[in-house]
């Protein structure tokens, strides 16, 4: 049994066979962990510390999160599992520019602390506190959740799956405030999606969810989790280890150069080797576990002309959603949680993180002993002008990029007119190696390791877990689960769906692996059913209303 790629879905499959009697073959071509994992600072420790823990971006884990969290609850560490090492964050700061305090958003609430009605008073509450945003703005926003969370598989698989968030939400008409509060700021900066393209049926659902989070909706968990330690100690490090005494055989630094097929089926798995030498691996069962960019490319034509509906998958789209470390010389614990600068040229994101690593003691444990805190930063605009350079983020220089994003930074992070940051803070800071930056003038940078964004009518081009080839199966977060958005619950979600496929075509006997759906509240069932029969005579969801600002006689 062979599993491609070493991130979340490819060590989901790995561990569901594993469990269940099969003897598993890892193939990974970079580091266990994908996009997930944490990256050591190369030569930056000292006197016996670990080097400085970098990352392609921070993890942060919504209550809505079920399957990866119960993956995770199966882990064993010290002391329990690896879910005991998620810990909830209390407070989410919405920071403005121009001089303008931000909203802090309290969070701290615990599950099932509010019903859909409830979840959506309390958020137009707080969005008529915001300043910039008027009543009307605010509750046609609150309509459009409500829609959203109303509306059957129906609406939700056809109409919403062909609706941009854009035309959804009457982005293109409204004012600027509402475009980034609402419309651009929570699709751009969480998801990295742009609301122009992005399909409600991703987006929607996501909003819907991630917002009765933060206002205490969420029934199983906290809204927001973060690990307490870098991911790769607290989580994707002991997944390794208990993935090994389970009998998995990781071959890392090892690429799938392509499958060799006959009589239908995939036969075998040509692997380059660290020292470029090529092998072939044989198997009866084979699960393709990369990500959508190098998906057709490691399947290769052999396969894609068995199955050429994998060959969509190139037509799906990506983008970027990466990050800067900043390694500060105090601790800066900002808020407890996460920052979204809303007004950001280049739709920042960033999290304090050293506050939520328990236990640990920067100085001691990591770098020359003077670092005391990670400032960690998420970019999602690559195409946007930056006030400080002028230029996009894609045609920076490494340099000029972390001076702009600092830049950003400074401009939003103020409260009562004072700056909360300061460049003598800043230690040293780490970029993301996937990115490659231009080392000429007019040179754009280029990233190996985008991220896939749910566009408006791509569902038909997701490939589905089981196909053509009845040996081999999709997992990954561009597979069409019940979660269609970029995130490491889908990958979850999509191992799984993976495996239960594979089980069935062997006729296995082993239990099916539980796919946790999304679980909506029980009041919503009958509202639910009742749109799917209003869909069907073609009709729009009961409580669908047009814009304020676009009706008629509205100038």
């Amino acid at each position: 049994m062979v599993v491609i790629g070493g991130g979340p879905a490819g060590l989901t499959s790995a561990m569901e066979l594993a469990e269940r009697g099969f003897e598993v073959t890892v193939v990974e071509a970079r580091a266990l962990g994908g996009k997930a994992r944490s990256i050591p600072v190369p030569g930056t420790g000292s006197g016996g510390r670990r080097d400085l823990p970098g990352e392609h971006g921070f993890r942060f884990f919504p209550g809505f999160y079920r399957n990866v969290t119960e993956t995770m609850a199966r882990i064993p560490a010290p002391g329990g599992c690896v879910a005991d090492r998620l810990v909830p964050t209390t407070q989410m700061l919405y920071a403005r520019d121009g001089g303008r305090d931000g909203v802090v958003v309290d969070i701290s609430g615990g599950p099932g602390q509010r019903n859909l009605e409830a979840t959506l008073r309390a958020m137009g509450h707080l969005m008529a506190r915001t300043p910039g945003l008027s009543s009307e703005e605010s509750a046609h926003f609150a309509n459009r959740l409500l829609v959203c969370a109303t509306s059957g598989p129906a609406r939700r698989d056809g109409e919403f799956e062909n609706t941009s968030w854009w035309d959804f939400t009457a982005g293109a008409s409204a004012s600027e405030e509402y475009r980034r509060l609402c419309v651009i700021g929570p699709t751009r900066t969480l998801v990295a999606a742009k609301a122009e393209v992005a399909s409600v049926a991703s987006i929607g659902r996501t909003q819907v969810e991630f917002w009765a989070g933060l206002l205490g909706g969420t029934r199983h968990a906290e809204a927001d989790r973060v690990l307490d330690a870098p991911t790769t100690e607290a989580w994707i490090g002991p997944w390794a280890a208990h993935l090994v005494a389970l009998g998995v055989r990781f071959l890392v630094g090892h690429r799938v150069t392509r499958l060799r097929t006959a009589n239908g089926a995939v036969r075998a798995a040509a692997v380059r080797t660290p020292s470029g030498a090529v092998r072939e691996i044989e198997a009866d069962w084979f699960v393709c576990a990369v990500p959508a960019e190098a998906a057709v490319r490691t399947l290769g034509p052999e396969v894609c002309e068995l199955d050429e509906d994998l060959a969509g998958i190139d037509r799906l789209e990506t983008d970027w959603m990466t990050g800067v470390q900043f390694f500060l010389r105090e601790r800066t614990p900002l808020v407890h949680g996460h920052v979204i600068h809303i007004d950001s040229p280049w739709a920042l994101t960033s999290i304090a993180q050293a506050q939520f690593w328990s236990g640990i003691d920067m100085p001691e444990r990591y770098g020359d002993g003077t670092v005391r805190d990670c400032l960690s930063v998420d970019v999602s605009a690559w195409d946007v002008p930056g006030p400080l350079t002028g230029k996009t983020a894609r045609a920076c220089t490494r340099e000029e990029a972390v001076r702009e994003v600092w830049h950003q930074l400074e401009g939003s992070l103020r409260h009562d007119g004072r700056g909360l940051l300061s460049r003598d803070l800043v230690h040293s800071c780490f970029t993301d190696p996937a990115i490659r930056w231009p080392t000429e003038p007019g040179g754009l940078a280029h990233n190996t390791e985008p991220l896939l964004i749910s566009t408006a009518g791509s569902r038909r081009w997701r490939p589905k877990s089981a196909g053509k080839v009845p040996n081999l199966f999709q997992a990954g977060d561009h597979v069409d689960v019940d979660l269609n958005l970029a995130t490491m619950e889908a990958a979850d979600q999509s191992a799984r769906a993976a495996v239960n496929a594979l089980l069935a075509t062997a006729g296995s006997t082993a239990a099916p692996c539980a796919v946790l759906g999304w679980e909506q509240p029980a009041e919503l069932a009958r509202l639910q059913r009742l749109d799917d029969e209003l869909y069907a005579a073609g009709l729009p969801n009961a409580f669908d209303r047009p814009a304020p600002w676009q009706r008629p006689g509205r100038e």
